[in-house]
């Protein structure tokens, strides 16, 4: 069984990062009063003045600010990440082990390496992290998929299972499971179980 956790607003509180740096370093006059994440294409949701523009300040300009400094998306989701991979699957008695992996669609260039960098800070034991240039082939990396991205759960083949973590530009979005952050996911051993059952029931 292998679990993948897509890394955007699931781990890394990627979305509310670029806002902060897209007011600071591309338009300081950007108005938040009546600001929703309507989707998860940041380029659709914040205007620029071409998609040259976006790749450019995405990729290159803020590539360290975006991916390798943000900041968890909950408190204490590093240890809990550790506790859950070191202790919780492992006590889950199963005939087949259980392998994690990080996974982060549509990076490149220094994109890459800022997100190893945002790993090694993150202390985890998950030793995986597939980089796809689309969404495509994720599903076809894992049994489980743990995200925030619609077209990633639209996606969701027969015979596999999807956890929604909850974003304002996912709430129409459908899952087999759906929590508020992963921390929730995480800190309850249940949730664990009632997942690796559900996934061999199938």
């Amino acid at each position: 069984m292998r679990i993948a956790i897509d890394l955007n607003d699931v781990v890394r509180d990627f979305s509310n990062n670029f806002v902060r740096y897209y007011i600071e370093g591309y338009d300081h006059k950007f108005d938040l009063s009546d600001f929703e994440f309507w989707s998860n294409d940041l380029s659709a949701v914040f205007p620029f003045k071409s998609q040259a523009s976006y790749h450019n300040f995405v990729y290159n300009d803020y590539a360290f600010e975006l991916f390798g400094k943000c900041g968890v998306c909950t408190r204490n989701l590093e240890a809990e990440l550790n506790d859950w991979t070191e202790k919780t699957l492992k006590d889950i008695d199963t005939e087949e082990p259980i392998d994690v992996l990080f996974v982060s669609p549509m990076e490149y260039g220094l994109s890459i390496g800022n997100t190893y960098f945002f790993l090694s800070k993150l202390g985890t034991k998950v030793r995986e992290t597939y980089f796809p240039i689309d969404s495509i082939t994720i599903w076809d990396k894992c049994d489980v998929l743990i995200t925030a991205n619609p077209n990633l759960l639209k996606s969701k083949p027969e015979g596999k299972i999807s956890i929604k973590i909850k974003t304002e530009y996912n709430k129409d979005s459908e899952s087999d499971y759906t929590y508020k952050d992963l921390s929730t996911f995480l800190i309850n051993e249940e949730n664990t179980k009632k997942l690796i059952n559900g996934f061999v029931q199938e």
